[in-house]
């Protein structure tokens, strides 16, 4: 029984609808656009195709769009004090004020009691790098060294 009465009212609602009696009249009509003038011009076409198979690289010349860096960390100056470094790749230095976006960080790691060395991977745009070391004790002041591929090449010795 309910449901035939809800059907009844949908049926009801949908054949005589529900719309406002503000006495409005929709018009239709058709609206006729001028088309844009069509271009005379041809776009030029490059008759010189050239196939994959053409192309020629050297030798020496192996697609990889980067380069590997041997980062040498020093020993650690004291046992005392332990000590933490950051490298990273994102950085600003305007008027002796140093931003870094941590999120750039190629390498962040201890410096311990031994000689350490790492490989890292850069793109062709990441050209200079920042370490910061962070000695673990209560006002100590940041050791920032930087790296730049034009001067140093492929390694990076960092010393205190």
């Amino acid at each position: 029984m309910k449901t035939h009465i809800i059907t009844a009212l949908l049926l009801t609602l949908t054949l005589f609808g529900c719309g406002d009696d503000d006495g409005t009249e929709i018009v239709q009509g058709t609206v006729q656009e001028t088309p844009p003038p069509t271009s005379s011009t041809t776009p030029e076409t490059n008759t010189d195709i050239v196939a994959t198979s053409e192309l020629i690289s050297t030798p020496d010349f192996n697609f990889i769009s980067g380069t590997k860096l041997t980062v040498t960390l020093p020993v650690a100056p004291t046992a005392t004090i332990d000590y933490f470094i950051n490298i990273c790749t994102d950085f600003t230095n305007e008027d002796n004020v140093i931003t870094i976006n941590y999120q750039s960080c190629k390498l962040r790691t201890a410096i311990t009691s031994q000689t350490q060395e790492f490989t890292l991977s850069l793109s062709v745009v990441e050209l200079q790098l920042i370490a910061q070391i962070w000695p673990m004790e209560s006002d100590a002041k940041v050791m920032n060294a930087y790296w730049d591929i034009a001067e140093s090449g492929h390694n990076w010795q960092i010393v205190f």
